[in-house]
């Protein structure tokens, strides 16, 4: 235990020195900014454009998810393609301590990106009436739908590099779209890219309709996504333990 906290800290070190942090922190904010000077120029409904400002978080995230993990991974690898980590005395615990900040800096970024929205709402808004419950299970929602893409990216950002993660992160941007319609109603369960954008629409129906038709649809989505993101880190896992480098070069 002692050795692996020795490792978060090293990870943590090494991390601020790239943009990782700000990162994180940047890009809510900017968020924010965005969907409040957008939002101060329809009309809208806040209700109803705030559960819009929550499925386009989640229709991005894959882009997201694609630059922040090509922060670590490209830092890993670049140093003799990766000599450094394939020789630590475990791996393993590099790996995991890497997964650790990423999840643990999405969810961050998910509190501060869907709460800083609402409080900007409130003191903007007359009359807006999200609820601060409804907040942090969209918050909590987003992050874990976004679990999946940080384990994807990490391992295409170590397989094949960034050009390739980013060239799929805008595959999935498209694919989220197009499940948003009529075409994605009955396969989106399947795309992980889209488990956000559903879900989002899912869980703000069933909260301020009271739609219980809503129900099965998001019980079945979450426990696919659970199922769909264990397999991916035990996949992660056993990749990692066998691989030897990188061996293309970008």
């Amino acid at each position: 235990m002692k050795k692996f906290s020795m490792q978060l800290s090293s990870d943590a070190i090494r991390l601020s020195k790239t943009p990782f942090f700000i990162v994180h922190l940047a890009i809510p904010v900017l968020g924010i900014l965005v969907f409040t000077v957008y939002q101060s120029m329809t009309i809208y409904p806040p209700e109803k454009f705030t559960v819009n400002y929550y499925q386009v978080l989640t229709l991005i995230y894959p882009l997201l998810a694609a630059w922040i993990c090509s922060i670590i991974t490209e830092q890993d690898v670049e140093a003799g393609g990766g000599f450094l980590l394939l020789s630590a005395p475990s791996r393993m615990k590099n790996l995991l301590s890497e997964l650790i900040f990423l999840i643990l800096g999405g969810l961050v970024a998910c509190l501060i990106v869907t709460l800083g929205y609402s409080v900007v709402a409130v003191i903007r808004i007359p009359g807006f009436s999200v609820p601060l419950s409804l907040t942090l299970c969209m918050a909590l929602l987003i992050w874990g739908c976004a679990v999946f893409e940080y384990l994807f990216h990490t391992w295409l950002g170590f397989q094949f590099g960034r050009n390739v993660s980013f060239a799929v992160a805008a595959a999935e941007i498209l694919f989220s779209a197009l499940m948003l319609t009529g075409l994605g109603e009955t396969i989106w369960f399947y795309v992980p890219s889209a488990w956000g954008v559903r879900l989002v629409s899912l869980l703000s129906r069933y909260w301020t309709q009271g739609d219980m038709r809503t129900v099965p649809a998001m019980q079945l989505g979450i426990v696919v996504a659970a199922i769909v993101t264990l397999l991916m880190l035990a996949v992660l896992f056993v990749w990692f333990h066998r691989w030897e480098g990188r061996k293309n070069d970008e």
